[in-house]
């Protein structure tokens, strides 16, 4: 069975996703997205990514899960701030 959804013709949808939107789609050599930079700026750690890393929220609040790609140092001391039972590893 399916509903009848209408559309606001005033607003553009976009169906289409881009590659370069979706985390662990194939393009190549990625890059660790982890954050080395200081309070001025976000700067990635640049090794190679091994790990697609979900993250669940630990601080109570219930914020949603972030994914990051990640390499194997960088996942490493993730673990180790957030705890095993917080994260979800899957090799790239």
């Amino acid at each position: 069975m399916q509903d009848a959804v209408s559309v606001d013709s005033d607003r553009e949808v976009d169906e289409f996703a881009r590659t370069d939107d979706l985390a662990g789609v194939d393009r190549g050599r990625q890059r660790c997205e982890c954050d080395h930079g200081d309070d001025e700026g976000y700067q990635p750690c640049g090794r190679k990514a091994k790990w697609r890393v979900t993250v669940d929220c630990v601080c109570g609040e219930g914020h949603p899960r972030r994914v990051e790609i990640l390499c194997s140092r960088c996942m490493r001391t993730l673990r180790q701030i957030q705890g095993r039972e917080a994260i979800t590893v899957r090799r790239l």
